[in-house]
């Protein structure tokens, strides 16, 4: 049935479904970049384990610099080296398309938010233009006649 705002019922459920997809997808994403980074820091335990290698053995390390330790940081998601020198470098521990795919991820999520939000706005101002009313809900707090 059409709608007096010009959308359709099953325009307003693909707006929500892909607003829940991509929230889906999101949170994916960011798990898939949590456990990357929590399995790099995990292995970083026992013998010559300090700093850890992903600091040590990656090409982003400056030449001659010694890595003294790392820092977690969950956003944008990478686990950042520090040099002896007060340097800092990113380990290559999550993949270079993730954060990005993230962000896109994410925006991609608010915007199909706000439509489905706008949309439920509409819905509601078009059905009480027409003088509908809202559905009657039951009260529980009906104080008894005495």
């Amino acid at each position: 049935m059409a709608e007096p705002s010009g959308g359709t019922d099953s325009d307003s459920t693909f707006v929500r479904g892909m607003a829940i997809f991509s929230a889906v997808v999101t949170a994916a994403l960011y798990l898939l970049g949590l456990v990357a980074v929590g399995l790099a820091v995990s292995e970083s335990g026992g013998a010559d384990s300090t700093p850890m290698d992903q600091c040590r053995y990656t090409s982003h390390r400056p030449d001659g610099a010694q890595v003294l330790d790392h820092e977690v940081r969950l956003l944008p998601l990478h686990v950042m080296c520090r040099t002896a020198d007060g340097q800092a470098f990113t380990a290559a521990v999550v993949p270079s398309w993730l954060n990005p795919a993230l962000a896109a991820s994410f925006a991609s999520t608010v915007a199909f938010t706000a439509g489905a939000c706008v949309q439920a706005h509409r819905r509601a101002a078009a059905r009480h233009g027409r003088g509908e009313t809202p559905q009657a809900r039951p009260t529980t707090d009906r104080v008894p006649d005495a």
